[in-house]
C-alpha cells in the first residue's frame, strides 16, 4: 500500500511540474486584466523594433530614454525586439528598460524581448555563431541540434533576451525560396525531430536557471513553398498535402511545449494567412491545439492593404488579423495599430472578450518565463558563459554538418601538396557565418569577429604558407583573367575552390534562375582545365545549379553557411583529421526546371519509358560520403504482417565499419507505402540514427515500427488513415516488405 501512495505522490508530483503557471499567477493574470485599461490591454499587444527607441534608429543599443518612456508610459508597450551589439551593452540597455517598465510604469509590467537568434546568439557580438538549420539537418543528428540549443540558451538568457523567434518549421520544399537554408530541410519527419529538440533544449535548459526561454515556431503555414519561389509570394498546397508534409513540423512543436507561434508572411491557397480566420483558429486553435501567444511577423498587418490588398486599409486590415487570431503585432516602429484597435473596439467591431483573449496569454507568457519575479539580466549567468567550449562545440557541430558529395580519391589531400585556393568565399568571414549574423544581411567582412578564421588562414595553418598559393578571385569574367588563373596554377598540385552565394535574407535573395553565376562558373572551367585535381566547396544557402561542372571535378563538399569555426571545420575535413559524416537533407537538383524532393512520386512510366532512365538529381537526399566504407547486411523484421492496432514490429540491420577508419554514420530508415487510396510517396523518412563505428567494428541498429505512427496518413481534412496492404521497410540500399491485415483498418 505504502509502495502504492508512493507511486501516486509521484505521479502527482510530475502532473503538477506539467503546468509551467500556479493557481495564484491565474489568479494575478485575472487581476491584471480586470483593472487594466483598453490602452493598457492594447500596448500589450504591440511589439516595437529597437530601432524606434535608440539615438541613431538602428539596432546599435543607445537608449534614447524620452522615446522609450515615451513607448512604455504613454503608449503602453509590452514587447520590443531586434537589436544588435556586445555583452555589456545589451546588460546594460536591457537592464535600463526593465527599470523604467517595471518601476514607472502603473501596473510594473514587465517587458518580453524577442530577438532571431537563428543560429546561435547571433546578434551578440561575442556570440557562437553555428551553422544554419539546413547544415544542422544534414548532421542526421539530433543530438547536434541539441548542442546548439544549449549554447544558444546559455549565451542568450543572461542578458534578458526571453523570447527567440526560432526554429524555423517550415519544410524546404522549393529551393528557389531563399529562406531555404532556415528550415530542416525538404522531408517533414526530419523538420519534426529536429524542431522538437530544439525547442525542448532551449525552453528546458537546465543551465539557465532561474532564467526561463521561449522559442518560437515559424512560420504557420505553407510559407516555405511559394508557387514561383519568391519569398512572400503565394502558395497553392492541396489540403491533403498540407496535412501530410506542412502541418507535422508545427504538431510536434506543439506537443514539445512550444510557448509561441509566429505567422507566414505570404498567402496560402488564395488567403493571406495573417487574415485568415480558418487557418488560425480553426486550423491553429481548434484542430492542432495551440493554446500559446500567436504574434505575426515583422509589418505584416500593414501588407494586408499594401501587398495582399485583401483590405482597403490598415485599420481593416487590423480587425481581420486580430478577428482572424492574431495576440501581438510586430508594428516595429508603428503606433498605428494602437489607434486602430481603440478605434475598433468604441465601434464595437472588437470585443473587451477578444482583447482579453490575447492579452491573457501575453500575460501568461510572461509569467511563465518568470519576468514578473526577475525581468532583469543575470551577472551570474553572464559570468558562467564559456566562449572558449562554445566555439569547440561550434566547430565540432560544423565537423558533423559538412556533407562530402563527391570524391574520387584526392580527399583526404595529402601533405606536402602545392595547393591554389581562390573564389568567392575562398578569404571571407561572412560566407562561412552567413545572413542573420549581426545584421539582417549578415555583417560586412570589417564586422566579422576578429579572432575568426577565413577558409585561407585555416588552410595556412593546417598545410602551411609555403605550400598555399591565395588567388584572389569572386570569378572570372574575361579571357584575359582566365589565361592569368591558369598562370597562376601552373605550379600548384590541387587546386581548392570555394563558390556559392554570399549572405542575403528573405526578399533579397530572390532569384530567377538557381544556375550558379557565370563568373563563378567560368572558375570552374578554367581550374577544370589546367587538367589539375580540383576540389570545390559550396557555401550557399540553397542547392546552386553547377552540374556540367559538377561531372568533371574531383571533390565537392555541402557546407551551407558553415558559421564562426567553419574554416577549421571544412580544413579538418579535407586533410582527413576528421572524417565526413553529413548527408544531404535535401535534393540537389540536376536542372533549374525539375526540382523535385525525394518523395514525390514521379510517373514512372514516363521517365523510364523504352529503357530511356531520366536522370532525376545531381546527388539524392541522403547522399554523403565517408573516407570509410560501411556495410549493411541482416535486414530482419520480428514479423511481417500487423493484424492489430497496438502491434509492433522490429527492423534490424548490421552495419559494419569495412574500412581502415573510425567514422559516423547516419542510418536513415525509410518506409514505401505501395498501395494507397490516396496516392502514396515514393518513400518516405521515418526514423534516423547516427551511429559510431571504429574500423572493423560491427553493430545492430534496430528501428520500432508502430502502425498508427509511420503507416497512417492524413487525408484532407486532417484525419489518419491506416489501411491494408503492402508495404516495405528500405534501409542502407536493403528492403524487405510486410503487410497490414486488420478487419477494420481505415479509421
Amino acid at each position: 500500500m505504502r509502495k502504492i501512495l508512493v507511486v501516486i505522490i509521484i505521479l502527482f508530483a510530475n502532473l503538477l511540474s506539467a503546468f509551467s503557471i500556479s493557481s495564484k499567477e491565474l489568479t494575478r493574470i485575472d487581476s491584471l486584466i480586470h483593472i487594466m485599461t483598453l490602452d493598457e490591454k492594447i500596448g500589450q499587444m504591440t511589439q516595437l523594433c529597437f530601432s524606434t527607441i535608440t539615438l541613431d534608429g538602428s539596432k546599435s543599443l543607445d537608449l534614447n530614454v524620452d522615446n522609450f518612456r515615451e513607448s512604455v508610459i504613454k503608449y503602453n508597450i509590452g514587447s520590443f525586439l531586434s537589436g544588435s551589439d556586445s555583452y555589456d551593452k545589451w546588460f546594460k540597455f536591457i537592464t535600463a528598460i526593465q527599470k523604467i517598465a517595471v518601476e514607472e510604469t502603473r501596473l510594473k509590467i514587465p517587458l518580453i524581448i524577442g530577438i532571431d537568434h537563428v543560429h546561435g546568439a547571433n546578434y551578440v557580438t561575442e556570440g557562437t555563431i553555428f551553422p544554419h538549420n539546413i547544415s544542422l539537418a544534414c548532421s542526421f543528428n539530433q543530438q547536434v541540434v541539441a548542442k546548439v540549443a544549449t549554447v544558444c540558451a546559455i549565451e542568450t538568457a543572461p542578458i534578458g533576451l526571453t523570447w527567440n523567434f526560432a526554429p524555423v518549421l517550415d519544410v524546404g520544399k522549393n529551393p528557389y525560396w531563399p529562406r531555404f537554408y532556415e528550415t530542416f530541410g525538404e522531408d517533414p519527419f526530419l523538420c519534426s525531430e529536429m524542431g522538437k529538440t530544439f525547442i525542448k533544449t532551449y525552453e528546458g535548459c537546465p543551465h539557465i536557471l532561474p532564467a526561463k526561454l521561449s522559442a518560437c515556431a515559424k512560420h504557420f503555414i505553407g510559407y516555405s513553398d511559394p508557387k514561383y519561389g519568391y519569398d512572400r509570394t503565394p502558395s497553392e498546397i492541396p489540403a491533403q498535402v498540407l496535412w501530410e508534409f506542412f502541418v507535422p513540423p508545427f504538431k510536434a512543436a506543439f506537443d514539445a511545449g512550444v510557448k509561441t507561434v509566429m505567422i507566414n508572411s505570404g498567402e496560402l491557397n488564395g488567403e493571406a494567412v495573417h487574415g485568415s480566420k480558418y487557418l488560425l483558429d480553426t486550423l491553429l486553435r481548434q484542430q492542432l491545439g495551440f493554446k500559446g501567444v500567436v504574434v505575426t511577423d515583422i509589418k505584416d498587418i500593414e501588407r494586408l492593404e499594401l501587398m495582399h490588398k485583401t483590405v482597403e486599409n490598415q485599420k481593416e486590415g487590423t480587425f481581420r488579423s486580430v478577428d482572424a487570431g492574431i495576440d501581438m503585432y510586430m508594428a516595429c516602429n508603428s503606433y498605428l495599430f494602437i489607434r486602430n484597435m481603440k478605434e475598433l473596439v468604441a465601434e464595437g467591431r472588437i470585443s473587451m472578450k477578444r482583447i482579453d483573449e490575447s492579452v491573457g496569454r501575453i500575460l501568461r507568457l510572461k509569467f511563465e518565463l518568470g519576468l514578473f519575479d526577475n525581468p532583469y539580466p543575470s551577472k551570474q549567468l553572464l559570468s558562467k558563459v564559456n566562449q572558449t567550449k562554445n566555439q569547440i562545440e561550434a566547430r565540432e557541430v560544423a565537423e558533423e554538418s559538412i556533407v562530402l558529395l563527391k570524391n574520387d580519391g584526392i580527399l583526404p589531400l595529402s601533405k606536402g601538396k602545392k595547393i591554389l585556393i581562390s573564389g568567392l568565399g575562398a578569404n571571407s568571414k561572412g560566407m562561412l557565418n552567413g545572413p542573420w549574423t549581426f545584421d539582417w544581411l549578415g555583417a560586412p567582412e570589417n564586422q566579422q569577429p576578429q579572432n575568426m578564421k577565413s577558409l585561407y588562414e585555416s588552410m595556412q595553418d593546417k598545410f602551411g604558407t609555403k605550400n598555399l598559393k591565395y588567388v584572389d578571385l569572386e570569378g572570372i569574367n574575361s579571357e584575359k583573367e582566365k589565361k592569368q588563373f591558369i598562370r597562376d596554377a601552373k605550379n600548384s598540385d590541387i587546386i581548392l575552390l570555394a563558390v556559392g552565394e554570399k549572405p542575403y535574407s528573405e526578399f533579397m535573395g530572390n532569384i530567377n534562375d538557381l544556375t550558379l553565376d557565370k563568373m563563378q562558373l567560368n572558375l570552374m572551367d578554367a581550374a577544370i582545365e589546367t587538367g589539375k585535381p580540383v576540389v570545390v566547396v559550396l557555401l550557399e544557402g540553397r542547392p546552386r545549379v553547377f552540374t556540367e561542372q559538377a561531372d568533371k571535378i574531383n571533390a565537392i563538399l555541402f557546407a551551407g553557411y558553415p558559421g564562426i569555426k567553419g574554416a577549421e571545420a571544412l580544413v579538418n575535413i579535407l586533410s582527413g583529421s576528421v572524417n565526413p559524416s553529413g548527408k544531404l537533407a535535401f535534393t540537389y537538383p540536376l536542372s533549374v526546371g525539375h526540382v523535385s524532393p525525394y518523395y514525390n512520386k514521379p510517373s514512372e512510366y514516363n521517365i523510364y519509358w523504352k529503357n530511356n532512365p531520366v536522370r532525376k538529381n545531381l546527388f539524392p537526399f541522403g547522399q554523403g560520403l565517408s573516407y570509410t566504407n560501411f556495410e549493411y547486411s541482416k535486414l530482419e523484421l520480428s514479423d511481417t504482417i500487423f493484424t492489430k492496432d497496438n502491434q509492433e514490429i522490429m527492423a534490424t540491420i548490421r552495419i559494419k565499419n569495412t574500412g581502415n577508419l573510425p567514422g559516423k554514420e547516419a542510418v536513415l530508415w525509410y518506409v514505401s507505402d505501395e498501395i494507397g487510396t490516396i496516392s502514396r510517396p515514393v518513400t518516405l523518412l521515418k526514423h534516423f540514427e547516427k551511429i559510431d563505428l571504429k574500423e572493423g567494428e560491427e553493430k545492430t541498429v534496430k528501428f520500432i515500427i508502430k502502425p498508427n505512427e509511420q503507416l497512417s496518413y492524413p487525408d484532407k481534412n486532417g484525419c489518419q488513415i491506416l489501411e491494408n496492404g503492402s508495404f516495405k521497410i528500405l534501409v542502407g540500399g536493403l528492403e524487405k516488405r510486410f503487410y497490414i491485415n486488420k478487419t477494420n483498418a481505415l479509421f
